[in-house]
């Protein structure tokens, strides 16, 4: 099981994933905290299969959305929000996660953190770097020096 743990950019989260179950996203504020994170998403993960009778997600089950999303800050309800719209449903719930499933393809599941704040790199795994435009929080900043020649 390969699992992917990196730090944001800006220090403030960590973000985890597993490469071979798709739709597996934990984040944390410490790294000692992350690998138990994704030991309990796997698990909510592999739960949601078994009473379901289906097999345990591999890596070519990988939810892709095909979605320009730009944001400055993004909870993860609002994420579910966005997900419903996509055909998703919500599979499970409690203090610390999310699982969604897809209603059309229901071996495709997304596991989020249940967080007021989602870090921008776990954003950009879940739709693509090209697909994830962070606005950062002062905003896009523009050089408006314009020289003229008159």
């Amino acid at each position: 099981m390969k699992i992917i743990i990196k730090k944001e950019f800006d220090g403030r989260f960590y973000v985890g994933s597993c490469d071979n179950i798709p739709g597996c996203y934990v984040q944390s504020q410490t790294a000692e905290d992350i690998h138990q994170k994704i030991k309990q998403a796997i698990a909510v993960i592999k739960r949601n299969c078994d009473e379901r009778s289906q097999q345990f997600p591999i890596g070519a089950d990988q939810p892709l959305f095909d979605t320009r999303i730009r944001f400055d800050t993004l909870s993860t309800n609002q994420l579910v929000k966005f997900f419903e719209h996509q055909k998703y449903h919500l599979e499970y719930i409690d203090s610390q996660s999310v699982l969604l499933m897809n209603s059309s393809f229901p071996f495709n599941r997304v596991h989020l953190p249940r967080v007021e704040q989602l870090s921008p790199l776990l954003v950009k795994r879940i739709f693509g770097e090209e697909n994830t435009i962070y606005v950062g929080r002062k905003g896009l900043q523009y050089n408006e020096q314009v020289s003229s020649s008159a």
